[in-house]
Order: C-alpha cells, then structure tokens, then sequence
C-alpha cells in the first residue's frame, strides 16, 4: 500500500518528562501489515501519559521511555487501525516491541491537506471540499488536468477558466477568483492568472482537492471563491514505472463547415518513474502532446473580401504541440531522521492557440473570426526547493520557496516574460496538554516582475511596459476537536500589496467553521470566511488588440472583498460491501468592488488636435455589489456488488442565484461620456442575473469493472445562459458573428455524455477506449466558442 508521509504533516508531541525514578526503553518498528512498509509518522504513546509520545522516524523506528510498571501502548496512524500492546517494565532496561497496522479507510476518511495546511480526515474539515482520485483521471483519458476537473461536482471550466458556484463569470483567463496550487504552492501565473492546463504533472497525481467557498485565509489573494490544489505523489519502497501512449480523432462536426482535409488527430504519450535510492526519493516524469485542433482559420481576408486564409494563421500553424518535464527530489540524512530536504521541477514548452470568436453562427462554427485568434509559443518552468524539520518538541517547520517563469510570444501582440518568487515559511504544533489543539502559523513572500515588449497593431502603437508586484502576508490558524464529536476551526490572515513600489493596500481577512459529528457516519457542518483579490498586473495594464475585442489598461481598479457562509451536512452510508457519502450545502456569497470586463468607448485617438475618434473595446472596471446564493449536492461511493463486480460513483448538482445587488448603479462613464450600468451592459436583466453564469449544473460519472473488464460513462447538464455582454449583440450586427441568431434558436439546456471502455489485458499492461461527445452535439458553452465535437481515443497504459 502506498504510504507517501512527510514530516510536514506528521503529527507532532511534546517532548518526554523524565521522572525521578528510572526508567526503562520500549523501541521497535512499525510497518504496514499488507505491504510490509516502514511506517514514517505513526504515533506511538503511553496511554497514561498521551503527551510523552514519540513519532516513527523516517526508517519507521521508534523509542519510548517508561517508567517501570504495567504500560497499555497504542500505534496509531491517520486512515489506519490502531495496534495496541501491553508491556510489564519490571526493571531499567531495554524492551522490544514491533507494531503492525493495516488500512481501514473509508471514504469519510479520506486524508486531506488543503483545508487546514495540515492533515485531517475529510470527515473533520469545517468547509465544503471534493476529492478526485488518480484512477478518474487515467480511465477518462484525460489528456491535461481540466478534463477530470470537468467532473467535479460544484466546478466547471469555461474556456479555461475555473468556476465554482457560480462565484465568477468569464474574464478571458484573466485574473481568476479561483487559487490553484500545486503541492500548496500557487501555480497561477504572476502576471494575469490565465493557466495551461497541459502545465501540471498529470502522470504524478495523488489526489486533487477541491475547497468549495472562500479560503483566501490559508491560499492567499486568488482564493475568493476557493482553491484547487493537486498533490503530487513520493516513491513508495517498491519502484515503479509507468507510460501511457494514446492517439484519437476528431469526428465531422454536426453542423458548419469541416475545414479540414482527412483527419484531425491528436495524440501523445506520458510516463512516470519513481523510486528510492538510499535516503533520496527520486520521481522523473513527462509527456509529448500533439492535437490538429478542431477550430480553423477565417476563411476570408478580412480586408480584400475575398476567400482564403488570414494572413496571420493557417491551418499548419493551429496544431497544439506540447512538451513537458518534470522531476522531484526529497532526501532524508541518516544521521537527521527528522529532517528533510529537496528540489522539484518541472518545464514545459509549447505552441498553442486560443480562438476567441467564431467567424459566424452557420457554416463558419469551427473557424475563427478574422484577427480574433491567437497563436502562442510558450515556456514555463518552475523550481520549488524546500526543507522541512520535526523538532524534538514536536514543532514541524518547513521552508518552501518557488520560482515561476514564464515566456509567451503571442500573434499580432505584444510578448511577455514573468517573473516570480514565492517564499513560506510554516509550522505546526499539536499541543496535547491543551486537548490536542493544532496551531498553524506561516510568513509568505511574493514578487512578481512582469515584462512586456512593444508592438504595433492596425497603426495603434503599444509601448513596452514593465510592472512589479510584491504581496507580503501572515497567517494563523488553530483547529481544535471536543469529546471526539466537534471540531472548531479559525483563521486569519493579513495581506499587505505594493504594486509599482506605490502606497500599500491592506486587508486583514478571518474565517471560522465547526463540525459536529451527529451520528457514526453523519457530520453537521458550517463556516463563514472572508475573501480579498488584488487585482492582477494584466487586468491593470493589459493593452491588447484582437479586431473588436480590444482591451485597454486600468491602473485605478480596486481589490475584491467578499464573504461566504454556508451550511451543509456529510452522510456516509453502506449497502452491502458499497461504501461512500452524500453531501449538501448551502451557501451564500456577497461581493463588494466586484471586476469585471465592460465593453465600452475607452481609447481616444486624434485625427487633428480638434477632430478625434474613439477606440472601442473593454475594460476590467469595478461593478459594485454582488452576491450568488444556492444549493450544492454531491454523492461519491465505491464498492463491490458481487466478488467480481466493482463500481465507482461520483456525481453531483449546483443550484445558484447570482445577483447584481444594485443594477442601476452607473459604475464608469466611457471617453464618450456614455453611463455604464449592469442594466446598460446587460443582455438580458431579468432577476439581475450576472452575466456569464449557469445557474443550474448538474453531473454523474458510473464506473463499472468486472473482473478484468470495466465500463464507464459520464453526463454534465448545462442550463442556458440567461446573461451574456449586451455589446455582443450590438457587434454581431456589423460583424456578422450570429451571437443573437444562435442563442434565440438555442434556449435550452446542454446534455453532453462520454463513454469509455477497457480491459486489462495483464497485471501490467491496460487498454481502453473513450469517446467524447457521444452524440456529437453542436454546443457552445462559453459564447461565441464552440466546443469540440466527437472524439475518439484509444489508450494503452502499460505499469510495472
């Protein structure tokens, strides 16, 4: 069994008080009873006297001083069944014991880190959160991570952007109200917060959660309406090595025009290796991508009106291709068993494009409008050193620093290259003497220096620019569990920006939650957090041009304040062998200074010093109040029906209300002196629906394996958008986009189903088969974007 414990998530104890009367030595090993492991991190303590308990080391040894007399001793571990033994110390001597424990996980006990910076059972946490495993994300092919967390109940990805509850619309990948975070460190870019997905190490997932509602407490400014972190995984002491290859299709689409010549394939490969030698853990993995892509270039040159390609793009030049590596190094001194220290890394190189406006709502759904697609050539890389060190008191300090840099070369735009520099020192403490109060306390450094070059673009001339960032912070939180039933948790942190070396923002931001255990397998929960975003460097001094989607900078916009409070209650139940729970809640959120981009007349370019024309485009602008309020509901279970028959569920639906609180509120007049409003900016006003949302989703995933075969499908439901910028439909009459054409003829909701099919062929070698978009569905989710349409993929994984 995999067992992958840093000493950061230990669970510390105070130190021994030796008595005045002799004493003796109680040492061993502690092992897994199923795969024989050395246990790093189990607890092993007296009975009597809790607080003198010591820790396993990294070779899973442990020591004990006694008193002499009759001992009742107990190992114990997270997610495993305690071992108990008792021991007779008659004199002062030394006495041998070894412990064994096995699993007894459930998934109630599932074991997390992101709600509290330290780990807990999933039954203990006082915020809504989902767990996916490695095994969804294998088994759905899924080729980057946005494609598993499609499937997570509570979140979508619009074009690329995360969206929980409904907390956030579209904002073209920048500035995300959503953290993500690999192994807890941030891993949104500096400048803007637009993510590759292809960035994070698939092939080395643990586990990925997901916190529901704000945790800016423990995740920092980004973290408004929640957080994703993905953990990746350490060597075992068994070796492995896995590689996956994969290679698919694109189907014909349903309805428009096939711009493409024989197939549109797309393919790639992966591995990982990890293994210990000696006293350092070494993981190497990667990947290959290739995709032909499904959205093509205009069909026309835009300024001779006859038919073509753009003259910046042509069909060669929209395949995505991508390479990635990553590698992670921890090592473990012999002679410091309480200490360790490593590198990880990870790189990658690509060429990519984002196709922001399709050329017409009939034959041209899967081409690009002219001078509304752009092609990027991509670096990114990180190296994240770190060291960490359990005290003889039972302190945990860990030090983790990451640098970030990224390089992007974008069509018709100008380039840019970031910076940055994250620091965070924490430590934990588990106070026994106070009834096992966790304390958890850290100092955060972060800078970002972001480089834009200049360019020109239909005459508009964009200077060079160069921005700095620097976000300073400190943050506690103590979380403490009565009469074994209620767990308390609160929290604070204060923010300090700089932006430019100019004046210091600040904000203080608290959270608190409890859970109370009502039953054996029913947790009543809630929670109130504060949330803080500093506005991005992009969205203050972004100057782009895409034809009529230009945006233009505003250095005077505001951070985001919220809060989020909720209720939800945790159900566990077992039929048979099949285990799992149900989960519901209901929140509400409310935001003050909210961003979002308005079109507007926002550039003023002079013909003559008394004749001038304004520049159209958009604009990040502070919008005033808002709130969303629903219901969220979710079910996970696995088990076995029969000896040969498993099943796995995950599913889940979202209801939510996402409100302008004060719609006639006139938040900005443009350079043409016309009043921007909710109601002016709006294309549909009704109930004050925020614009961007859908406001009923809802998902389900059913895995069945029979004996060496397995069987899986998954559903998402969309309901229409009610509320979309109303300069869309103004545009569409000159430019032909067909956006009101195709949203009055598509008023209903979305059905999308997937399918997959496999079988292990060996114990080591697995193929499958997944199709996407089963019934080919001409959809569009975010507007004026089509998604793809059927695919088919073929899978081979081989392990050892």
């Amino acid at each position: 069994m995999k067992r992958k414990l840093l000493f950061l998530v230990l669970l510390p104890l105070c130190t021994i008080s030796l008595c005045a009367q002799k004493l003796c030595t109680l040492k061993g090993l502690v092992t897994d009873n199923a795969s024989k492991e050395r246990i790093i991190g189990a607890t092993v303590y007296d009975v009597n006297d809790i607080s003198g308990g010591v820790v396993t080391d990294v070779n899973g040894n442990y020591e004990l001083h006694l008193s002499t007399g009759k001992h009742t001793i107990v190992c114990s571990l997270l997610s495993m069944a305690p071992d108990t033994a008792i021991i007779n110390t008659d004199t002062a001597t030394v006495f041998i014991h070894n412990f064994s424990l096995h699993e007894q996980m459930t998934q109630m006990q599932t074991l997390v880190i992101s709600a509290g910076r330290y780990e807990q059972k999933l039954e203990d946490i006082t915020v809504s959160m989902d767990v996916l495993k490695p095994s969804l994300i294998e088994n759905k092919n899924s080729t980057n991570i946005k494609q598993a967390l499609d499937q997570a109940p509570g979140l979508n990805i619009l074009d690329g952007e995360a969206q929980i509850r409904g907390g956030s619309g579209f904002d073209f990948g920048i500035g995300s109200r959503v953290a993500i975070l690999i192994d807890g460190l941030p891993a949104l870019p500096g400048d803007g917060g637009r993510i590759d997905w292809n960035f994070f190490p698939l092939e080395n997932v643990e586990q990925i959660e997901i916190i529901k509602g704000a945790s800016s407490v423990t995740n920092g400014s980004s973290a408004l309406d929640g957080s994703i972190n993905i953990r990746t995984a350490y060597p075992t002491d068994i070796p492995s090595t896995s590689v996956s290859v994969y290679s698919g299709i694109y189907d014909a689409p349903p309805v428009g025009e096939k711009w493409w010549n024989g197939a549109a394939n797309f393919s790639g490969t992966s591995f990982l290796h990890t293994e210990k030698l000696g006293q350092l853990d070494l993981v190497l993995g990667g990947m290959i991508l290739y995709d032909h892509g499904y959205i093509g270039p205009p069909s026309y040159l835009p300024l001779l009106g006859k038919k073509g390609n753009d003259t910046t793009v042509s069909p060669n030049s929209l395949g995505e291709k991508t390479g990635r590596f990553n590698f992670g190094l921890r090592y473990h001194p012999k002679n410091a068993p309480r200490l360790n220290f490593g590198l990880n890394g990870n790189f990658v190189e690509s060429h990519n494009v984002l196709s922001l406006i399709w050329e017409n709502a009939d034959s041209g759904l899967y081409r690009a409008y002219p001078n509304t697609i752009i092609l990027q050539d991509q670096k990114i890389f990180y190296l994240d050193p770190f060291i960490s060190y359990l005290s003889a008191g039972g302190f945990e300090h860990s030090l983790r620093a990451r640098f970030y840099y990224t390089n992007n070369v974008i069509t018709d735009n100008p380039s840019n290259n970031t910076t940055e520099f994250y620091a965070e020192y924490q430590c934990i403490k588990k106070f026994y003497a106070l009834g096992g109060l966790n304390v958890t306390g850290g100092l955060v450094l972060n800078q970002t220096h972001s480089n834009t070059d200049s360019t020109s673009y239909l005459g508009v001339s964009l200077p060079a620019t160069a921005n700095y960032l620097q976000n300073y912070a400190a943050y506690a939180q103590l979380d403490k569990k009565f009469w074994d039933v209620l767990n308390l948790s609160i929290g604070f942190r204060d923010e300090n920006f700089i932006i430019n070396n100019g004046k210091i923002d600040s904000k203080p931001v608290f959270r608190s939650g409890a859970s109370f255990k009502l039953a054996q397998a029913t947790f009543l929960r809630c929670s109130y957090g504060q949330g803080y975003r500093y506005p991005s460097l992009t969205e203050r001094y972004i100057n782009s041009q895409f034809s009529d989607l230009s945006i233009f900078a505003n250095s005077n916009l505001q951070p985001e304040t919220s809060w989020n409070s909720e209720i939800g209650i945790k159900q566990g139940f077992k039929i048979g062998s099949f285990m799992g729970f149900i989960d519901a809640a209901a929140f509400w959120q409310q935001y003050q200074n909210t961003i979002e981009l308005i079109y507007g007349q926002w550039g003023k370019q002079y013909v003559t010093p008394t004749i001038f024309s304004y520049t159209p485009g958009f604009e990040y602008l502070n919008t005033g109040p808002t709130q969303v309020k629903g219901i969220d509901a979710s079910i996970e279970g696995e088990g076995k029906i029969t000896k040969d028959l498993k099943i796995d569920v995950l599913g889940g639906y979202t209801y939510t209300v996402p409100q302008a609180l004060n719609p006639s509120l006139i938040f900005a007049t443009d350079t043409s002196k016309t009043k921007l409003s909710y109601n002016s900016t709006s294309s549909n006003t009704a109930n004050n629906i925020l614009k961007y949302r859908f406001q009923n989703i809802a998902k389900i995933d059913i895995e069945v394996k029979y004996r060496a075969c397995f069987a899986g499908g998954d559903w998402v439901y969309y309901s229409h958008m009610q509320n979309i910028d109303e300069a869309f439909y103004s545009l569409s009459s000159t430019a032909d986009y067909g956006i009101a054409e195709y949203r009055n003829t598509h008023t209903g909701g979305i059905n999308v189903f997937n399918a997959r099919i496999g079988k292990d062929l060996s114990k080591k070698l697995k193929a499958s088969l997944v199709v996407n978009n089963v019934l080919n569905l001409s959809y569009s989710l975010r507007p004026l974007k089509i998604e793809p349409p059927r695919t088919f993929a073929v899978r081979v994984t081989w392990k050892v």
